[in-house]
C-alpha cells in the first residue's frame, strides 16, 4: 500500500508483549523458548513458572512476565551451554 505521496507504507514494529525481551519468532527457525539458555525456572511455591532472564529487573511476581517453553524464539536466543 501507498501513502498520498506514494511511498511504500510499512508496517510499525509490534511491541513486546508479556515476558518477552523481543519479539517472539524473530529467533532461529525451530528454536522455542524452552532450548533458550536464558530460560528460567522460577518456583516461588508449589508451582514452576518460566521467565526470560534477559528481564529479571521487570519480572512480576504474577503472569504478566511470564513465558511458555513452546513459544517461538526471539531474536536474542541462545543456545543452551553444556554443563
Amino acid at each position: 500500500m501507498k501513502d498520498l505521496f506514494g511511498n511504500e507504507i510499512v508496517d510499525p514494529p509490534r511491541p513486546v508483549v508479556g515476558g518477552h525481551p523481543a519479539r517472539t519468532g524473530t529467533g532461529p527457525e525451530g528454536e522455542t523458548c524452552g532450548t533458550c539458555d536464558h530460560d528460567r525456572v522460577v518456583k516461588p511455591g508449589q508451582h514452576r513458572y518460566h521467565k526470560c532472564f534477559l528481564i529479571r529487573s521487570n519480572w512480576t511476581h504474577g503472569p504478566g512476565t511470564d513465558i511458555r517453553k513452546k513459544d517461538k524464539a526471539c531474536q536474542l536466543w541462545k543456545a543452551k551451554e553444556k554443563s
